[in-house]
Order: structure tokens, then sequence, then C-alpha cells
């Protein structure tokens, strides 16, 4: 019999096994979507408020010339041309009656079938 630490231990990696990874991304390549297999690279992520509540309407631009915009629940994806490069092109994002906070820009790992780039933004409620 084992003894009761040993199996709670057993059963806390079982769970974790099971659960998605809270660290995974959000997208993930299908070849089926349209939008996957023209040329450029994918940009995907969220804009947030400061308490963490995703923000709808909100506008992503990227490297001054493409803008993107949230979905209403706070979600984006969409293709930027593939002449820009994805850890050096600007990102920074918007929305009448808040305040930029800061943006996270995490590259996909090179080599990919298709170039991606995950964005995370957060933004300040004005009061």
């Amino acid at each position: 019999m084992m003894s009761k630490p040993r199996s709670g231990i057993l059963l806390g990696i079982a769970l974790a096994a099971l659960l998605p990874s809270a660290a995974m991304a959000q997208y993930t390549f299908d070849p089926n979507n349209a939008d996957e297999t023209g040329p450029g690279i994918k940009y995907f992520g969220s804009v947030k408020d400061e308490r963490g509540a995703l923000v709808p309407g909100a506008s992503i631009l990227v490297s001054h010339s493409f803008v993107l915009v949230t979905d209403n629940q706070g979600r984006f994806r969409g293709n930027v041309d593939v002449g820009y490069t994805a850890d050096k092109t600007p990102v920074g994002c918007s929305k009448p009656g808040y305040s930029f906070v800061r943006v996270i820009k995490r590259p996909g790992p090179p080599g990919g079938v298709k170039q991606t780039v995950q964005v995370d933004c957060i933004l300040k409620k004005n009061s």
C-alpha cells in the first residue's frame, strides 16, 4: 500500500498531465484555414486590461503599416507581409479610452511550417 504523501504526489502528476499547459500558445497551424496557406507572417494574440480582462475592439499596429483588430473575445490573428522580420518589427496596441502599458512579443520557432508571432498587449482603462 502507498503512503498518503506519495499517492498525493502521483495524483498531482497525473492531473497535471491531463490539463493543458498554461505556457501553450493560443495558435496552432491548420492547413485547412485559407489564411494559413498564403504568404506572410501569422500574427496572433490578445489585448487585456490591467486587471486581465480581454479587450474587444482594440487595434494592433504592426510595423506602422498593418492594423489588426481584436474580436469580441479580445483576440486577433492575421497575416503580415513576409518582407518583415518577426523579431525586429515594432508592434503596438491602442483603443480609445485606454492607455498603453506594455506589449509582449514572442516570435515562433524558426523553420516552422509558417512563421508566427504571438503578441499580447496590456492596456489601462483611463479614469
